[in-house]
């Protein structure tokens, strides 16, 4: 890098500017201050970066900005946006938590994906609702699959159906079958049984 060229004006109505010139590599950093704002600007032969700082507010106009640091803690009293319009990754190599004392809505304009190489759980203290426009599939790969509750319904609105290689229907109480039409009941062995059997 050769000779810089720096620059000190004082003016009673412009403030103080501070420049500094790198004619080798085309680059000028400019601070000015100005009794309202302290403006400091880089400016280069591809980019140029900015930092504006008010009694009220910190703006920052970058390509690339990077922290490091040991911690950060960020705290908003009022609302607090955060948009990218590219990619947006959060990581965390150890236990991260997302919560909020209010409403958490989150939504996907494509697919998305909720997944865990442990065990993944989903609770709600009121009502748990899962729906699906285009369907609905839980499938496990091994182990069993249980739904429980205190009453439990199965409908479809067209044809409904159970299958497996062997199925069992138990109740310790009372069990109805019913069908408004035809009723098929068959097997390679069909055995009906009970202390009171009434058939018709």
């Amino acid at each position: 890098m050769g000779t810089l060229v720096c620059k000190i004006e004082l003016d009673k109505v412009k403030g103080i500017t501070v420049q500094v010139d790198n004619a080798d590599d085309q680059i000028t950093q400019t601070v000015v201050m100005d009794g309202t704002s302290i403006t400091i600007t880089v400016k280069g032969p591809q980019e140029t970066s900015t930092y504006v700082q008010k009694q009220d507010s910190i703006v920052v106009t970058v390509k690339d900005l990077t922290f490091d640091t040991d911690t950060i803690t960020m705290k908003s009293k009022g609302v607090s946006q955060w948009t990218s319009q590219d990619t947006l990754t959060v990581k965390s190599t150890k236990d991260m938590t997302l919560n909020t004392s209010a409403k958490l809505t989150q939504t996907a304009t494509s697919d998305a994906k909720l997944s865990s190489s442990a065990n993944v759980n989903i609770e709600a203290t009121s009502k748990l609702a899962m729906k699906g426009n285009m369907g609905a599939e839980m499938v496990t790969s091994g182990g069993e699959a249980k739904v429980d509750g205190v009453t439990l319904k199965l409908a479809g609105k067209t044809t409904a159906e159970m299958s497996g290689a062997m199925t069992k229907v138990t109740a310790t109480g009372k069990l109805d079958l019913e069908a408004s039409g035809m009723a098929n009941l068959k097997g390679s062995i069909t055995s009906v049984g009970g202390a009171l059997v009434k058939l018709g």
